[in-house]
């Protein structure tokens, strides 16, 4: 009988292929080098100290990004964080739990989430409580990356917003999308917010928000909120 995990990502056959399919394949890689420096260039002109990235998974960018800075990992899947932890010449420091269950006690100067981390949630409403916890870990004057699903550019094309004929407002807050992972064949569910609940929940606590497009993957952009106030 196939072994069932309450954490797809503990799966030693998914974690095995993981960076084949998300960090290396010819898809994807020119973005996740994008993610790199932009990182580097945040963090460099920037004069941050700190950064932490939230569901890290096997830590490639806090193992690959160049630059002096304190690094932090956090994810739920022991398997993803001892999977290539050694494969650096940088010190990171682990951390295994649930971010949502994490005191908000420590604060970084970045605070990053990739590959649409945040969507793997129950709720909507958990899913939002990711992104005000992102917030919440970003020190005074600090900036927060992360990467917004937009498959399809179906919220480039649909409103989160539309006033209704009878004087109300339709709010297309969300979309519930799954995910055939073709390794193992798990069935993934995930809920991504629209990009604009999301910049309107965050922005008021940044001084810039901006787009950052990456080079070939249509599906996903880039949100960064600078300058927490």
């Amino acid at each position: 009988m196939e072994k069932l995990y309450s954490n797809p990502y503990d799966n030693p056959a998914l974690v095995e292929v993981y960076e084949k399919r998300y960090i290396y394949h010819p898809f994807v890689q020119d973005d996740i080098y994008h993610e790199i420096k932009t990182i580097e260039t945040i963090t460099k002109s920037l004069g941050y100290k700190s950064w932490c990235d939230v569901g890290c998974g096997t830590a490639h960018h806090l193992r690959k990004t160049e630059g002096e800075i304190a690094r932090f990992g956090i994810d739920r899947s022991s398997t993803m964080l001892e999977q290539h932890k050694d494969d650096t010449t940088y010190d990171v420091d682990y951390i295994l739990c649930d971010f949502l269950e994490w005191p908000e006690t420590t604060k970084f100067d970045l605070v990053t989430n990739f590959w649409f981390g945040y969507a793997h949630q129950p709720t909507l409403k958990s899913v939002l409580k990711f992104f005000d916890k992102l917030v919440a870990h970003t020190k005074k004057d600090g900036s927060v990356l992360v990467s917004l699903h937009n498959q399809w550019k179906i919220f480039d094309k649909y409103l989160h917003k539309t006033d209704e004929p009878m004087g109300g407002t339709f709010l297309l807050d969300a979309m519930h999308w799954s995910y055939a992972e073709p390794e193992t064949g798990d069935v993934y569910e995930c809920i991504v917010p629209h990009k604009k609940l999301v910049e309107e929940r965050l922005s008021k606590y940044f001084s810039n928000v901006r787009y950052l497009p990456y080079p070939r993957y249509a599906g996903k952009e880039l949100l960064f909120l600078e300058g927490k106030n």
